[in-house]
Protein backbone atom coordinates (compact mmCIF):
# COMPACT_ATOMS: atom_id res chain seq x y z
CA UNK A 1 0.00 0.00 0.00
CA UNK A 2 2.58 2.68 1.04
CA UNK A 3 4.39 1.71 -2.06
CA UNK A 4 1.33 2.15 -4.61
CA UNK A 5 1.22 5.35 -2.71
CA UNK A 6 4.35 6.67 -3.38
CA UNK A 7 4.19 5.54 -7.04
CA UNK A 8 0.95 7.68 -7.34
CA UNK A 9 2.72 10.65 -5.43
CA UNK A 10 6.03 10.44 -7.61
CA UNK A 11 3.48 10.27 -10.66
CA UNK A 12 1.49 13.43 -9.83
CA UNK A 13 5.20 15.02 -9.34
CA UNK A 14 6.15 14.51 -12.85
CA UNK A 15 3.13 15.54 -14.40
CA UNK A 16 3.12 18.83 -12.39
CA UNK A 17 6.47 19.36 -13.93
CA UNK A 18 5.65 18.25 -17.34
CA UNK A 19 2.90 20.35 -17.26
CA UNK A 20 5.01 23.75 -15.87
CA UNK A 21 7.34 23.30 -18.34
CA UNK A 22 4.81 22.86 -21.33
CA UNK A 23 3.04 25.80 -20.24
CA UNK A 24 6.08 27.89 -19.60
CA UNK A 25 6.46 28.23 -23.54
CA UNK A 26 3.00 29.39 -23.90
CA UNK A 27 3.34 32.76 -21.98
CA UNK A 28 4.83 35.82 -23.45
CA UNK A 29 4.58 39.72 -22.51
CA UNK A 30 6.07 42.32 -23.64
CA UNK A 31 6.31 45.94 -23.32
CA UNK A 32 7.54 48.72 -26.15
CA UNK A 33 7.94 52.25 -25.45
CA UNK A 34 8.72 54.77 -27.89
CA UNK A 35 9.18 58.64 -28.14
CA UNK A 36 8.00 60.82 -30.57
CA UNK A 37 10.82 63.21 -32.29
CA UNK A 38 11.64 65.44 -29.02
CA UNK A 39 12.46 62.10 -26.64
CA UNK A 40 10.87 61.76 -23.26
CA UNK A 41 9.17 64.66 -21.68
CA UNK A 42 10.81 67.49 -19.80
CA UNK A 43 12.27 66.29 -16.21
CA UNK A 44 11.61 67.73 -13.10
CA UNK A 45 14.89 68.14 -12.00
CA UNK A 46 15.15 70.61 -15.31
CA UNK A 47 11.89 72.02 -14.59
CA UNK A 48 12.87 73.33 -11.06
CA UNK A 49 15.85 75.13 -12.36
CA UNK A 50 12.99 77.59 -14.22
CA UNK A 51 12.39 80.83 -12.08
CA UNK A 52 9.55 82.75 -13.03
CA UNK A 53 11.02 86.58 -13.72
CA UNK A 54 14.33 85.40 -14.59
CA UNK A 55 15.09 82.42 -16.78
CA UNK A 56 15.08 82.82 -20.37
CA UNK A 57 13.49 82.28 -23.62
CA UNK A 58 17.24 81.59 -24.95
CA UNK A 59 17.85 79.31 -21.47
CA UNK A 60 15.19 77.42 -22.90
CA UNK A 61 15.98 77.13 -26.47
CA UNK A 62 19.29 76.27 -25.25
CA UNK A 63 18.35 73.30 -22.97
CA UNK A 64 15.08 72.18 -24.41
CA UNK A 65 15.51 72.80 -27.67
CA UNK A 66 13.77 74.23 -30.39
CA UNK A 67 9.72 74.54 -29.47
CA UNK A 68 6.65 72.38 -31.18
CA UNK A 69 5.14 75.65 -31.36
CA UNK A 70 5.55 79.44 -31.03
CA UNK A 71 2.90 82.43 -30.59
CA UNK A 72 2.86 85.93 -29.93
CA UNK A 73 -0.27 87.61 -28.80
CA UNK A 74 -0.96 91.04 -29.51
CA UNK A 75 0.18 91.97 -25.89
CA UNK A 76 3.78 91.20 -27.04
CA UNK A 77 3.73 88.06 -24.66
CA UNK A 78 5.07 85.49 -26.56
CA UNK A 79 4.12 81.35 -25.92
CA UNK A 80 6.66 78.23 -26.57
CA UNK A 81 5.13 75.13 -26.27
CA UNK A 82 6.91 72.21 -26.28
CA UNK A 83 4.95 68.50 -27.05
CA UNK A 84 6.11 65.09 -26.53
CA UNK A 85 4.43 62.14 -27.22
CA UNK A 86 5.15 58.87 -25.47
CA UNK A 87 3.99 55.38 -26.90
CA UNK A 88 3.47 52.30 -25.11
CA UNK A 89 2.74 48.98 -27.08
CA UNK A 90 2.20 45.87 -24.80
CA UNK A 91 1.31 42.80 -25.65
CA UNK A 92 0.60 39.49 -23.58
CA UNK A 93 -0.04 36.01 -24.81
CA UNK A 94 -1.29 32.83 -22.70
CA UNK A 95 -1.05 29.78 -24.61
CA UNK A 96 -4.80 29.99 -27.07
CA UNK A 97 -6.58 31.43 -24.38
CA UNK A 98 -5.97 34.95 -24.21
CA UNK A 99 -4.09 37.86 -26.15
CA UNK A 100 -3.96 40.81 -24.87
CA UNK A 101 -2.79 43.77 -26.94
CA UNK A 102 -3.06 47.17 -25.45
CA UNK A 103 -1.79 50.12 -27.74
CA UNK A 104 -2.07 53.87 -26.58
CA UNK A 105 -0.32 56.90 -26.76
CA UNK A 106 0.45 59.59 -24.11
CA UNK A 107 0.65 63.26 -25.13
CA UNK A 108 1.92 65.66 -22.77
CA UNK A 109 2.89 69.37 -23.45
CA UNK A 110 4.61 72.20 -21.67
CA UNK A 111 3.87 76.20 -22.02
CA UNK A 112 5.96 78.90 -21.16
CA UNK A 113 4.43 82.81 -21.47
CA UNK A 114 7.85 85.09 -22.01
CA UNK A 115 7.56 88.55 -21.72
CA UNK A 116 10.19 90.58 -23.18
CA UNK A 117 12.35 86.94 -23.37
CA UNK A 118 12.33 86.41 -19.34
CA UNK A 119 9.63 83.07 -18.59
CA UNK A 120 6.79 84.91 -16.47
CA UNK A 121 4.81 81.81 -16.26
CA UNK A 122 4.61 77.99 -17.27
CA UNK A 123 2.29 74.91 -17.25
CA UNK A 124 1.71 71.25 -18.39
CA UNK A 125 -1.05 70.57 -20.20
Amino acid sequence: MKQEACAVKAALAVLCVLAALGLAGCISARSDVTYGPKGPPVGDCTLRQIECGQTSGQWLRTVLGEPSREDRLSDGTELLTYEYTRKVDTDFDLFLLLDIDDKHEEHTAYVFELQDGIVTKYWKE
